[in-house]
């Protein structure tokens, strides 16, 4: 495991968690985004396992910038996932409107 494949990986992250939040969530690339958002969550994990398993890394304050962008991915994550989720339930409430207004409709 190198610290480079880390730091190459905390861009696409970064990159990925950017585009989220700049695009609206009825963008049809907004799902394969989340998707590769999952992918890269996934694979930091395995090399971060693998660099505090490793006893010759020794850099205190590399590991700390680990554990800062952590916060930060999962503080821009959070964000993601509320907007996501508001989204979601207005679409829910939206329907349930709809599914009302025909059923009055319909006792015409």
């Amino acid at each position: 495991m190198s610290v480079k494949q880390l730091d190459e990986l905390n861009v696409l992250l970064s990159e990925t968690l950017n585009k989220l939040t700049q695009i609206p969530a009825e963008e049809p690339q907004t799902d394969e985004l989340v998707s590769n958002l999952l992918v890269l969550v996934g694979e930091r994990q395995l090399l971060l396992d693998v660099l505090v398993a490793d006893a010759n890394m020794t850099d205190v304050e590399y590991l700390q910038r680990q554990l800062d962008l952590t916060q930060e991915y999962t503080s821009k994550a959070s964000v993601v996932m509320a907007d996501r989720q508001a989204l979601l339930h207005a679409g829910s409430k939206n329907k349930r409107q709809i599914s009302v207004y025909k059923t009055i409709d319909s006792n015409r």
